[in-house]
């Protein structure tokens, strides 16, 4: 075996241990995105499980309030100048900003 031989088989070597490590650290990341995406799904999951049994516990199996409207994502109201506030403070930031 030559000397050139054994240097050429280190430098070879070197390389199939960088592409594994290479391989390793992408095999690690999709990994981790899988299991994020997992946990998202599980999420949603389990969030709608606890609407459907909620739906059912109140007698109600569409989500519908009588009268016809449709359950509030959030319980707490929006007041009904909401809009306007918004707007003079969006017409407000305007002025001072010219």
């Amino acid at each position: 075996m030559g000397l050139f031989t054994v240097f050429g088989q280190n430098r070879k070597l070197k390389e199939v241990a960088e592409e594994l490590e290479r391989l390793g650290r992408a095999f690690k990341q999709l990994e981790m995105e899988w299991d994020a995406v997992q946990d998202r799904v599980s999420k949603v999951l389990r969030r709608l499980a606890r609407e459907r049994q909620a739906e059912e516990a109140a007698g109600s199996s569409d989500g519908v309030i009588e009268g016809g409207e449709k359950t509030p994502l959030t319980s707490l109201a929006t007041p009904p100048d909401r809009m306007s506030r918004i707007r003079s403070q969006l017409a407000a930031r305007g002025k001072g900003g010219e």
